[in-house]
């Protein structure tokens, strides 16, 4: 009751709006209603931790889901498994009154038990890119009672987005392909027409060469060879899979040194407008006054 006080003055002096109960959308269409300002909130995947941190709302945290996405604002806090197989008992444990970012049966369970969870984006928690980011910021910001901070970030990140993109409107498009490769010579899966990696490269001056492929298929890389990228992008771990590839050597990105790293976490997360200007930074080194680098 003390800590929902001190919200309350907290957002007061915010000038944030509370007015709870308040009804939210998830990403089922369903409205979920958060009762009053939670004080005890579980968190499932790396995004709903930022957003909370980012807010200022870290501290109704009181569990998360393992993943080496986490801000380190999270890190000491108890477990409750990994985040791909979270635990239910674990959850339930910690006695939550919202739990963010559960899907499946994972939620099926809480929600037979009376546990109000709130999941974001598209079916499953699903983040196809920039709007479903700010559309998790702002429902996420709604059921904590910070509605007003989540409308300032996402304008921050929005702002820091166009500023990018404006550096590099009129210069040429690079080639690209977005890869995820296990091993040299095994067949990578290509980041195609509606993912994040394919909303980013064509914001950050890039031109992907399977956008005319969906989600993310395995191709060949004999095919990757045939449609010769000028760059590939790929996980910071797999950047030597690439490298190492025999088949890959005559590629124009590898013969170009022109192969980098970079997470995927960061384009579905509060820091995409970072991830979006090293994006650019990369394909584009000369506007940005600086090289790229693996």
């Amino acid at each position: 009751m003390l800590r929902a006080t001190i919200a309350l003055l907290l957002g007061l002096l915010w000038g944030t709006a509370w007015a709870f109960p308040v009804v939210v959308v998830d990403d089922r269409s369903r409205e979920i209603t958060i009762p009053a300002p939670p004080e005890r909130v579980v968190v499932l995947l790396p995004l709903y931790a930022e957003i909370l941190v980012d807010l200022g709302g870290g501290g109704v945290i009181v569990g998360v889901a393992e993943s080496p996405s986490n801000p380190p604002e999270v890190g000491g806090l108890p477990s409750v498994g990994p985040s791909f197989s979270p635990s239910v008992e674990a959850i339930v444990a910690l006695k939550p009154d919202l739990v963010l970012g559960a899907w499946g049966k994972v939620r099926d369970k809480l929600e037979a038990l009376g546990v109000v969870v709130l999941t974001a984006g598209g079916p499953g928690g699903y983040i196809r890119g920039i709007a479903d980011i700010f559309g998790a910021i702002r429902t996420v910001g709604a059921a904590v009672g910070l509605a007003d901070r989540a409308a300032a970030l996402v304008g921050r990140i929005a702002e820091e987005i166009v500023l990018t993109e404006a550096r590099v409107l009129d210069l040429p498009r690079v080639r690209v392909a977005f890869l995820y490769i296990s091993a040299p010579d095994s067949p990578p899966y290509a980041a195609g027409r509606g993912t994040p990696e394919n909303e980013l490269l064509l914001r950050a001056g890039g031109e992907n060469v399977f956008s005319d492929l969906e989600g993310f298929p395995q191709v060949s890389l004999e095919e990757l060879v045939l449609r010769d990228p000028e760059a590939i992008l790929t996980d910071p771990a797999q950047v030597e899979n690439v490298l190492g590839s025999r088949l890959l050597r005559e590629v124009s990105a590898v013969r170009a040194g022109r192969v980098y790293g970079i997470e995927a976490s960061a384009l579905i997360s509060t820091r995409v407008a970072a991830a979006l200007r090293r994006l650019a930074e990369l394909l584009h080194p000369g506007p940005f006054g600086g090289g790229g680098g693996s």
